[in-house]
């Protein structure tokens, strides 16, 4: 009786002295959604993007005819002190918990990925799951974007790189993909690459400016080495592993045949031969036609034509990072460590020049088992 007495005590003194701790409302922060950052003269530029929960003039929490989203820059020698010089002109204690996506500026990235980056390493409040992209020009101008579209501007652009990591069109690492390449051999990803259109033409923004995204930023040694096309990060994207689905067109005759293709599984396999590094890439998928598909004849043909336009967009990707560079975007280091670590103690100090000898053999098998409704 004595011990539930002095249990009633403590809560009762805690819950006469609460009002005294001292504490923000949450309408007094600034919830950053998305973080731009620039990196020009020997100092860093911060631009972030906060949620206004009454929006620009609106009544209600959520005030879908009004901006929920206001921007405030700083700068500084180091992305923090850029933050906190923002921070201080908002007036508002910076919430980071809920950040979506940060946007490295092309100089930033080309400076040091994982100087602009720390910041978000060593906050207990960085998501995991946010996206990481490198912007075309200065990220500041990509924040300065307001869309129409969603409670906030920030989910549209969220929705724009889940959409085209979904149909293979970019890789897109998470956060944890990021930091963790960061600490490979190779300080190798490749970051999907953000393009502002400024035509004055699109209906998804206050000022008719749009995002798009432009290829991929290959990362080596913690710093942008270069830019490169859509077809290199779609062939990423494949052997990656993480493509829910793929649109693949081939010529037959004077027509061009489109398949969708899904249930896309790939394995990477290391060995040796002859001293030499290789890894066998096998990737197996399901097809189905997207117009008037051939006669039954030509089935097996299609899915020949269509394993080897799948073959030739990860050997593109494989020759213009891999083997040009000696970079490691797809984490082949984790893939050798697996199957052989006494071969990776052999061979990681010279991890580079390894991969830029290397060989892949590829073995896709594509199964198109319906040609139509009627068979």
């Amino acid at each position: 009786m004595k011990r539930l007495l002095k249990i009633t005590a403590a809560i009762t003194a805690v819950a006469l002295i609460s009002g005294c701790i001292p504490h923000t409302e949450l309408n007094e922060k600034a919830i950053v959604l998305a973080v731009g950052i620039d990196y020009e003269n020997e100092e860093y530029s911060v631009t972030f993007q906060y949620y206004s929960p009454t929006g620009i003039g609106g009544q209600t929490p959520v005030d879908n005819s009004q901006p929920n989203v206001i921007t405030s820059s700083g700068k500084g020698v180091n992305v923090y002190e850029a933050m906190e010089d923002a921070a201080f002109k908002c007036g508002r204690e910076l919430m980071s918990g809920v950040t979506q996506i940060i946007i490295i500026g092309e100089d930033a990235a080309a400076h040091s990925v994982d100087r602009v980056t720390d910041f978000a390493q060593s906050s207990f409040q960085s998501r995991p799951d946010m996206f990481i992209a490198v912007s075309e020009g200065k990220a500041e101008e990509l924040m300065n974007v307001k869309f129409k579209e969603g409670i906030v501007s920030t989910q549209k652009l969220e929705m724009l790189l889940q959409n085209a990591q979904k149909n293979g069109l970019t890789i897109l690492p998470s956060a944890l993909d990021f930091f963790i390449a960061l600490e490979t051999n190779r300080q190798s990803i490749c970051l999907p690459v953000l393009k502002l259109i400024d035509d004055g033409k699109s209906d998804f923004s206050q000022d008719g400016k749009a995002i798009e995204i432009d290829g991929g930023m290959l990362i080596m040694q913690g710093q942008a080495v270069e830019k490169v096309a859509p077809e290199v990060t779609e062939g990423l994207q494949l052997l990656w592993g993480k493509t829910e689905e793929y649109s693949v067109t081939v010529d037959r005759g004077d027509k061009k045949i489109t398949l969708r293709l899904s249930d896309i599984r790939v394995k990477i396999t290391p060995c040796v031969e002859a001293g030499r590094q290789v890894f066998d890439v096998k990737l197996s998928c399901e097809g189905r036609y997207l117009i008037a598909p051939p006669t039954s004849n030509d089935n097996e043909q299609m899915k020949k034509q269509c394993a080897e336009k799948l073959m030739e967009q990860m050997e593109n990707a494989v020759s213009e990072t891999v083997l040009k560079y000696g970079a490691d975007p797809i984490n082949l280091e984790k893939t050798v460590r697996h199957y052989d670590c006494g071969r990776w103690s052999e061979v990681k100090d010279s991890w580079g020049e390894v991969l830029k000898n290397s060989a892949f053999r590829f073995d896709v098998r594509v199964n198109i088992d319906k040609l139509s409704m009627e068979d």
